[in-house]
């Protein structure tokens, strides 16, 4: 999934962290440098995330190989959208500014409406609107 995600195989030279688009709590984006400097790959092996929350740590790894998974079934869905082409960075900004200027306008009671389109629904781009809200 992460060679999805970002161009590239597994090269861990790059210094810039990539930053992915979910915010959780614990999010590692500060201690990537360290993580990949100390963690040993076997490049013929598979990089396994059983805790992906964000991410941030494989992505920035860039395994040709991975498993990433997590017991939030909407991370998964989110990141599988991007995989499979149907959320890109230019929809998900489209859409938060959408959505972002429907809240400055109606406030609070709009967040609660995406909240309820998305207990209904369980939309990845409402997920990450309410995850940025």
């Amino acid at each position: 999934m992460g060679k999805a995600l970002f161009d590239g195989g597994s090269k861990m030279e790059n210094s810039k962290v990539i930053v992915p688009p979910i915010k959780c709590q614990g999010i590692k984006t500060k201690i990537v440098p360290f993580i990949k400097e100390k963690v040993k790959r076997n490049p013929d092996g598979v990089w396994i995330e059983p805790f992906c929350g964000s991410g941030v740590v494989g992505f920035n790894a860039r395994p040709d190989k991975a498993i990433f998974s997590d017991i939030n079934p909407h991370i998964i869905n989110f990141y599988k959208k991007i995989n499979e082409k149907e959320i890109d960075p230019h929809i998900a900004r489209c859409f938060l500014e959408q959505e972002g200027n429907l809240l400055q306008l109606r406030g609070i009671e709009y967040y609660y409406e995406v909240r309820s389109r998305f207990n209904s629904s369980f939309d990845p781009l409402d997920f990450l609107f309410l995850n940025r809200a």
